[in-house]
């Protein structure tokens, strides 16, 4: 028996030891960052030399590449601060923000204008501006929609909200309100907040904090979303840089105190007024006489009896377009009661001469030509009516590419609510329409959407007096 409890004690003895080298292995660990170990000496006089290299997270509130080069909130002020000091810019893009204090602490840039969350132990060897903007944090969801019997739906949602690591709400010390985000509600995620952001315009379900500024930049540019908050205290965004740039820092401190507004300007360009949260419901006319819709039925009625649809689309386009106005011209130059371009009024054989059944019948040819182009990729008669309805209001190419795109993101390229119009929206963004397989550029994807939505909306409606 006695060797046997010399043997429990020595078992015992040696895995208190290796729990206790554990322990001190995985402290080490925890304390171990990418940026440790010796830095680089790199301040404003070697920038004027060479390069101000700026550290970036591909995010339109930072920087993205456009079509004429970089564009962004954070980098359109630097090109600001850049051009006061002669100072030349390049960019180096990461995918998350441990990468971007990696790169700053080793030399490969000299400052991350990303917002980072700012944890402990970064003092030691990063020093920050002065605060630029102040962040507020909201939770962006699928916006209800509102079904055929009225009725307000929204997809299921995962109950916790997700929280990009690379976010600057990320921060072990930042806390949300805890009605809105509840300590066991919070999901980290590794990817950045723009691919998340993206997700979301692609219908999967959840809640995802962002920042305000993203909240006001996509609140036109993707109706499908809704942004509620604010759901906790703001925290300032400020560029980060090495502590051994203090002329670096001294330099941008003095432009932000003196940048005569600059920075308000450049948030009124990239952002608009959030929309109030709620279902979508789109415009209807009304009052709609049985007898008589508008003073051209006639014209609509004779034009549309070569078309695969019922005369009341045209009326409904008409309403959409110009509220039965045949003197409009819009400020792109649309003119009459169907609001056609003048390139395309001029290959339909329209003139400053025309009269509104001359404005109906082209309008009426130009669908007729929409319907035969989609009919072999979208055979679904009802479908098709609604890629008809987006080539009228923003060409066939464009749709042809939001088709496309619609493909490759997983979407089904035949069905238009809740796929197509998904992809045409996300057109509006450098990433997916500088692809080479777009061919047709930017598109304003917000504005199709709305179009065909309208158009439908008041079709139903008229089929129903």
């Amino acid at each position: 028996m006695k060797p046997r409890w010399w043997l429990f004690i020595l078992a015992s003895a040696a895995f208190i030891v290796g729990v206790a080298v554990l322990m001190r292995v995985a402290k080490r660990d925890e304390a171990w960052h990418p940026w440790d170990g010796e830095g680089i000496a790199r301040d404003l006089d070697s920038m004027r030399a060479d390069t101000l290299r700026l550290l970036v997270m591909d995010d339109p509130l930072v920087w993205e590449n456009g079509p004429k080069g970089g564009t962004g909130l954070a980098y359109e002020w630097m090109e600001r601060f850049a051009k006061a000091e002669g100072l030349r810019l390049a960019v180096r893009v990461a995918t998350e923000s441990d990468s971007l204090l990696a790169w700053l602490w080793q030399g490969q840039g000299d400052l991350v204008i990303a917002p980072v969350p700012e944890q402990h132990g970064h003092a030691r060897h990063f020093a920050y501006t002065d605060e630029l903007w102040r962040l507020e944090p909201f939770i962006a969801t699928q916006r209800p929609e509102v079904g055929s019997d009225g009725n307000a739906s929204i997809s299921a949602a995962n109950d916790s909200v997700l929280i990009s690591r690379s976010s600057a709400f990320a921060a072990d010390a930042y806390r949300f309100e805890r009605d809105q985000v509840p300590a066991t509600g919070k999901a980290f995620h590794s990817r950045t907040e723009e691919e998340l952001f993206v997700d979301l315009v692609l219908g999967d379900g959840g809640r995802l904090v962002v920042a305000d500024l993203r909240a006001g930049h996509a609140a036109k540019r993707f109706p499908l979303l809704q942004f509620e908050g604010p759901i906790g205290q703001p925290i300032p965004w400020r560029f980060m840089a090495r502590r051994d740039s203090p002329a670096l820092l001294e330099a941008l401190n003095g432009w932000i105190a003196r940048d005569g507004g600059a920075r308000e300007q450049l948030v009124r360009a990239f952002t608009d007024p959030l929309t109030l949260p709620g279902p979508l419901r789109p415009r209807r006319m009304k009052a709609v006489d049985r007898d008589s819709i508008s003073p051209f039925d006639q014209y609509f009625r004779s034009h549309a009896d070569g078309l695969s649809f019922d005369w009341r689309l045209l009326a409904a386009m008409a309403w959409k377009e110009s509220r039965f106005d045949s003197t409009v011209t819009s400020h792109k130059g649309a003119m009459g009661i169907m609001q056609i371009m003048p390139r395309t009024a001029a290959r339909l054989g329209l003139d400053t001469s025309s009269v509104v059944d001359d404005h109906i019948r082209a309008a009426a040819r130009y669908i007729a030509r929409m319907d035969t182009l989609w009919m072999r990729a979208v055979p679904d008669r009802e479908q098709r009516m609604r890629f008809v309805l987006a080539s009228y209001n923003a060409g066939p190419g464009h749709i042809i590419d939001a088709q496309r795109l619609a493909a490759q993101l997983g979407l089904d390229p035949m069905r238009w609510e809740g796929h197509v119009e998904r992809a045409v929206l996300l057109l509006a963004k450098p990433r997916y329409f500088m692809r080479p397989e777009m061919k047709n550029g930017y598109c304003k994807g917000s504005q199709v959407f709305h179009y065909v939505r309208g158009v439908l909306a008041v079709y139903a409606q008229l089929k129903r007096a």
